[in-house]
Formats: C-alpha cells, sequence, structure tokens
C-alpha cells in the first residue's frame, strides 16, 4: 500500500495548497487527491513537484506492506 505524504509535506513548505495547483494547473480536487493518496501526480510532475518542495521523491510517498 503506498501512502501520500504529500499533503505533510506541502503544509511544511513555504507554498499553499493554492499556489500548488496553480503551479500545476490542476484543480482543487487534483491536488486533495495527491494528498490523500486518492490518485498520482504523473512521473514528470512527481519530479517537479519535489523539486519545488525541496523533497526527495521518497519523501512524498511511504510503502506499507500491509
Amino acid at each position: 500500500m503506498i501512502i501520500s505524504k504529500i499533503g505533510k509535506a506541502i503544509d511544511e513548505s513555504p507554498y499553499k495548497r493554492e499556489y500548488i495547483r496553480k503551479e500545476f494547473k490542476k484543480s482543487r480536487n487534483t491536488i486533495s487527491n495527491w494528498c490523500t493518496g486518492k490518485s498520482y501526480p504523473s512521473v514528470p510532475e512527481l519530479f517537479k513537484l519535489a523539486a519545488l518542495l525541496e523533497k526527495r521523491i521518497e519523501d512524498l510517498y511511504e510503502w506499507n506492506e500491509e
């Protein structure tokens, strides 16, 4: 099971979700889904998001084998 930590990473960053939404040209619902793990950014978006948040991609997700 993949657990998204994107919401926490955004909350810890200087950026608001609204800024992320505009930067990626996504709806509020899409950003919310990324944060909760209901959907995932594409690989290029994931790399861009990690760079913007100054995180490693591995910091944005957690793997739980339950």
